[in-house]
């Protein structure tokens, strides 16, 4: 049974440049076919009373919903080193951490790390990323986001490029701020996926595909 995931999205409630109300996740998850999404808030993971909240009123539609957060790594410079999603972390990562810092940790708890949007042009040129960019090939990452609305084609050949290299698998994610942004692109799972345990132990052992549906 494929299982259908959106794994980048924001909300108002938790990230300031959201529009979503997360409620109406519920309706636009149906609506674009989905089995579940997570939520994924700059800086921070949802407080757990919040989130299960949120889970109960997903739970009769026959959605799962993932806790994870989106983590924008910098180095003792403060240069920005990419931006990562991470899962498995039971607490949110307010600090400031270098790439290899961030991944060391997450691993630590045995969650997961994925480069988010790691090709995703920058208003300063064709090198200039707000993802990792080539930096990928240097970091023990679990997987790549390859489908985002801002990857241009040329950003998915070279995500698939560094797939291949790496060893590692692409995942899709909307990064939706507008609702009916989410499930534009997504991640299909080769089975059910009931919670948090089977979401990270499939994306680490690369039984995902991406999928773009613009």
């Amino acid at each position: 049974m494929t299982t259908v995931f959106d794994l980048h999205i924001h909300t108002q409630k938790y990230s300031d440049c959201s529009f979503i109300h997360p409620e109406e996740l519920i309706a636009q998850a149906l609506e674009a076919k989905i089995n579940g999404f997570a939520l994924t808030e700059h800086g921070m993971r949802w407080p757990d009373e919040e989130f299960e909240k949120l889970k109960k009123i997903a739970a009769p539609h026959g959605l799962v919903l993932i806790n994870g957060q989106e983590i924008s790594a910098r180095n003792e410079k403060n240069e920005m080193e990419g931006d990562f999603l991470v899962f498995g972390v039971k607490y949110s990562l307010t600090g400031r951490y270098a790439a290899a810092e961030l991944a060391k940790l997450v691993h630590d708890q045995k969650g997961i790390i994925i480069a988010a949007h790691p090709y995703k042009l920058s208003r300063r040129g064709k090198t200039h990323y707000y993802g990792a960019g080539d930096k990928i090939y240097h970091l023990p990452i679990d997987a790549i986001e390859l489908y985002h609305p801002d990857h241009s084609s040329l950003a998915v050949s070279k995500v698939q490029k560094a797939m291949q290299k790496l060893g590692i698998p692409g995942v899709g994610g909307s990064d939706a701020h507008k609702i009916f942004d989410a499930g534009s692109c997504v991640t299909l799972f080769k089975q059910k996926i009931t919670g948090e345990a089977d979401f990270i132990e499939q994306i680490r052992q690369g039984n995902v595909q991406a999928q773009k549906r613009l």
